[in-house]
């Protein structure tokens, strides 16, 4: 054993460094938030945040331009059916 004042120095500054370093990763210091307020991590399924948030609005226009078809007929329902054509196209670009 090595008892030399110097060496025992050295040893809890190393100790104390190893410590600081185990808090601050502990504390959460490197971690960053997510960059989009849904994004809760790595895609679990087949999609991720965007694209489920994109789906669902799609799914929403479809709800709605169903429902507008039951009650009124093909007239009011049809804009709606063409953001709906649009979007499905544009989901090239988010797919």
């Amino acid at each position: 054993m090595n008892t030399h004042p110097e060496n025992d120095r050295a040893a809890r500054s190393q100790q104390t460094q190893q410590a600081q370093r185990a808090r601050q990763v502990l504390a959460g210091s490197d971690i960053r938030p997510p960059d989009h307020p849904l994004d809760f991590g790595a895609p679990e399924g087949l999609v991720d945040s965007t694209q489920r948030t994109y789906l669902i609005v799609l799914l929403g226009l479809l709800l709605v331009a169903v429902l507008l078809f039951a009650i009124w007929g093909m007239g009011p329902a049809s804009p709606i059916f063409f953001i709906l054509a649009l979007a499905l196209l544009a989901g090239w670009l988010v797919f």
